[in-house]
């Protein structure tokens, strides 16, 4: 029974093989949605990258007052 399986799978994953190269071959991507897809990934990676440097780098900021405006002293 064991060695059913293991054949079934192994028939499943050839014609799964052979199903996605046929797809491929009838309907290849075209460089222009390649490079849409290309550029889309550089611009969310370098976004990414830009957020962990400011996070990284940016200073603290102390935590704001509870007081709301009492330990400013007024203008004269």
């Amino acid at each position: 029974m064991a060695e059913q399986n293991k054949d079934a799978e192994a028939a499943l994953t050839k014609l799964g093989q052979r199903v996605r190269a046929g797809w491929a071959k009838k309907h290849p991507i075209s460089e222009r949605s390649l490079e849409t897809v290309r550029t889309t990934t550089r611009e969310v990676w370098e976004q990414e990258q830009k957020a962990k440097r400011d996070r990284t780098v940016a200073p603290k900021t102390p935590p704001k007052s509870k007081n709301k405006g009492r330990d400013i002293e007024p203008e004269q």
